[in-house]
């Protein structure tokens, strides 16, 4: 042990931001539908995976579930785990604010590997920080909308629990780009 680190490792925490090329309201409907979560499956290779959309007043919860196999992990935790492991991810967001902006997060269960993910998340329009601005304030593009993703990763493996995490970490910018290009394509579609 480091002089100062603490005995026990908390895991690690990230921020992600994602930008969708939309207003919040057209973004929302588009992580809402039921086609869009699916292309979600269809690009990750998940054979044995569903979506379920459940409205929630103004707000809704999109769910996928189903199995990884082994060999669809990172060569490091697939060594660790024999059988396929089953998920679930629930995104959830509340009811849109008057600029449309939004809280939401995550709700991560994994059977079948030592993994514990949460994560909180808004939706907010962009906003363009332009050097000629008359005021102090922020303008809002209503063409884009960002949304930040706070996420916390505890993968409780002695030994290899940390490159565990930093391996999962280290993929997030290669999912966000690809949200980000899927999600313009799929906006432009609809």
């Amino acid at each position: 042990l480091r002089p100062g680190r603490a005995w026990q490792d908390r895991g690690m925490r990230k921020t992600i931001t994602i930008t969708y090329p939309a207003d919040p309201t057209r973004t929302a409907q588009m992580l809402a539908s039921p086609a869009y979560q699916e292309g979600r499956i269809a690009r990750a290779g998940l054979d044995d995976a569903s979506v379920d959309v459940a409205q929630r007043g103004q707000g809704f919860v999109s769910t996928i579930s189903g199995n990884i196999q082994p060999s669809q992990l990172p060569s490091v935790a697939s060594k660790l785990v024999r059988s396929a492991v089953s998920f679930s991810v629930a995104e959830s967001w509340g009811e849109p604010a008057d600029d449309g902006s939004r809280s939401g997060g995550y709700d991560v269960a994994i059977k079948g590997a030592p993994v514990k993910v949460s994560a909180t998340s808004t939706m907010a329009p962009a906003t363009d920080n332009a050097e000629n601005a008359e005021s102090a304030e922020d303008s809002v593009s209503t063409q884009a909308t960002v949304v930040t993703v706070d996420v916390d990763l505890k993968v409780t493996v002695p030994l290899v629990g940390k490159t565990i995490e930093e391996k999962a970490m280290s993929m997030v910018g290669r999912v966000v780009a690809d949200e980000e290009r899927r999600a313009a394509a799929w906006l432009a579609e609809h």
